[in-house]
């Protein structure tokens, strides 16, 4: 039998009749595979070294052909795409047209969910036990198998699937992965709980000799495992996991391969849900994650641009993240009623700074968006003004607490939407595409979105110094400074008022957030190009409209383009299409045409960079220009003679 080799493996049919030597050897090889590949090209490393053994159990103890195995969120799911033959994909880990970094259903049947989102895994996993009950002619159902790391369990929507599932006595299995982190250090009454579990020595170290003794006895011995379990259930008095009607084994070291595949056999005698309880390391075996286990969650490749480079005129490499972490403490600075809420991502959201010098008004709820949100209208209801620091994809799952305990409340809440837009290498889990369309809907809420940095500090002081719900959204992407306008000579930031740019007599284009750049440079080029000349608004507010400013174009122009990186259903592009409908502009006998640029109804995969996601998009200045050029090239033969 030839030794296993990462890059060799074509399934995990390969690990069968392998001696445990031989799996311990493949851990470490998978371990170097990973570090090699992943530092070159750009990915959580941390998070999937810490899973190589509870990987390599979990295929060798169940058959995931026929088993069903659910990956939380899936930043750790590197050595199962190893182990499921994809080996040769981590070359383009994370590239245009190359594989996900997440587990992606087009990708293989071995992954069942295509995730990106913590804390779903045990309840999807419950409907996958549920569907296969009863599918086997033997009445050997197959096994339903959750992976969830211990911050991901602390989520509510965790806890709902394990309770359920232990009330329908699923044929399930699930994996807790502790490691007291997730991307962030794990916080929470549950991630203290877990600690106090895994720091047990005198659980550990009583256990073991009663084990011991035990096995030595005759007739006691050959029940150890069973009794090993009531013994464990005994000196943790009042254990939570018993108490919903599950059954527990651990807490285990997750890097000692024979104990998880024992443990996991074990669990497999169980009737009903059980969960395995694995202690480990997050980045075990890459040197930096010893000294900071949160900058070894991801690593980004090496960088391709030369190190003389510089950024253009007019242009800042500070992020919009680094922009709102600067406004928003110089805010905290002159006002003691900001308060920031962040839900498990103080540094991804720009908090960090925030959470040193205002420890006592900042608020990490772990992965709890639900919670994080209400927690946002209690506080504001007794006058604090709490920043809702989050990602637009993740302020979905809080969708109904923005309604409830908060727009219908008319809080004084600020939602800072980070990652609104396209994402680049995190693909359609991670893309903020849609949080224009479910907040618009909402009452009394304001929308709004910089073009830049300076715009972002106008916007954010305006927004916690006004009544009401608000949203300030911006890409992944540096925030250009003073573009295009010096600050002091900038329009007043007004809500519901839009800024002229640039002049223009053959149309008008409204744009939004850094697209806005995007629209000026296409605008020049096609006047330079072309001779066709189009004003161009930083429309700034989605809700409310600059309606006045648009019915006047609409007035005074045959051709209305609208731009914004999100989905162009419902978005910008759809509020302006109703008001013109709404005013009969685009159905009277002198119609004005508008042209909506956005996300196509599609979701955009990964990509090497957002800039690539644009160009696929159409929102590139180039692409732009062309579409209006195709569009008004009548115009421009008019102009021309």
């Amino acid at each position: 039998m030839k030794p296993l080799h990462s890059c060799n493996i074509t399934s995990p049919k390969d690990l069968e009749g392998r001696s445990l030597t031989e799996l311990e050897a493949l851990c470490a090889e998978m371990r170097s595979f990973l570090i090699q590949k992943v530092s070159a090209s750009g990915g959580h490393l941390g998070s999937n070294l810490g899973v190589v053994e509870i990987t390599v159990a979990l295929h060798k103890v169940f058959d995931f052909s026929k088993d069903k195995l659910v990956f939380d969120v899936s930043h750790q799911c590197y050595p199962h795409k190893i182990l499921t033959g994809r080996a040769a994909g981590f070359d383009s880990l994370r590239q245009t047209n190359g594989m996900s970094g997440f587990i992606n259903r087009d990708e293989s049947p071995y992954d069942m969910l295509t995730a990106g989102h913590a804390g779903t895994s045990i309840s999807f996993a419950s409907g996958l036990a549920a569907g296969m009950k009863g599918s086997s002619d033997d009445g050997d159902d197959p096994w339903s198998v959750a992976l969830i790391g211990d911050a991901a369990f602390g989520s509510g929507v965790a806890f709902e699937g394990i309770n359920q599932a232990s009330d329908n006595d699923a044929r399930m299995v699930v994996v807790l992965n502790d490691n007291e982190w997730s991307i962030a250090k794990s916080v929470g009454a549950m991630a203290r709980y877990l600690s106090r579990i895994r720091s047990s020595q005198t659980l550990h170290k009583t256990y073991e000799r009663l084990s011991a003794l035990a096995h030595k006895l005759p007739i006691v011995g050959s029940r150890m495992d069973e009794i090993g379990e009531v013994l464990r259930h005994v000196m943790v008095p009042g254990h939570i996991f018993e108490e919903l009607g599950v059954n527990y084994i651990g807490p285990l070291d997750g890097h000692d391969l024979d104990v998880v595949v024992d443990a996991l056999e074990r669990a497999k005698k169980f009737k009903g849900v059980t969960l395995v309880h694995l202690l480990t390391e997050k980045g075990k075996g890459f040197d930096p994650a010893s000294d900071d286990p949160e900058r070894a969650h991801g690593v980004k490749p090496p960088s391709k641009v030369p190190a003389a480079a510089s950024p253009g005129p007019g242009q800042s490499k500070k992020s919009f993240t680094a922009a709102f972490s600067q406004s928003l403490c110089a805010l905290a600075d002159k006002n003691q009623h900001v308060h920031a809420i962040t839900a498990g991502m103080p540094s991804g959201t720009g908090l960090g700074e925030f959470s040193a010098r205002f420890a006592e008004r900042f608020h990490d709820t772990g992965i709890t968006e639900q919670h994080a949100v209400a927690l946002a209208g209690g506080l504001a209801t007794t006058g604090k003004r709490p920043v809702v620091a989050i990602y637009s994809t993740f302020l979905q799952r809080g969708y109904d607490q923005v309604f409830q305990e908060v727009a219908l409340q008319k809080e004084s809440v600020v939602f800072a939407l980070d990652r609104a837009g396209l994402v680049g290498q995190d693909g359609p889990t991670h893309m903020g595409l849609y949080d224009l369309a479910y907040l618009r809907a909402f009452p009394g809420f304001t929308l709004c979105a910089p073009r830049d940095a300076a715009d972002l500090d106008r916007m954010l002081n305006l927004a916690v110094n006004s009544k009401g719900p608000w949203a300030i959204r911006w890409p992944r992407a540096n925030a250009e400074a003073e573009s295009f306008i010096p600050q002091d000579l900038r329009e007043p930031l007004v809500a519901g008022r839009a800024e002229c740019l640039r002049q223009g007599s053959d149309g008008v284009v409204f744009a939004l957030g850094d697209v806005v750049n995007q629209a000026v440079v296409a605008a020049e080029e096609l006047q330079r190009l072309h001779g066709i000349s189009l004003k161009v608004c930083d429309a700034r507010f989605v809700k409310p409209l600059d309606e006045q400013a648009i019915l006047n174009a609409a007035t005074d122009y045959d051709f209305i383009a609208t731009v914004e990186e999100h989905s162009v259903l419902g978005g910008f592009g759809s509020a302006v299409a109703e008001l013109l409908s709404k005013n009969s502009c685009l159905t009277r006998q002198r119609q004005c045409r508008h042209s909506l640029h956005g996300v196509p109804d599609d979701f955009i995969a990964h990509m090497n960079t957002r800039e690539e996601q644009l160009l696929r998009c159409g929102l590139d200045a180039d692409s732009l220009m062309q579409s209006w050029h195709s569009q008004l090239k009548t115009s421009a033969t008019k102009v021309e003679s």
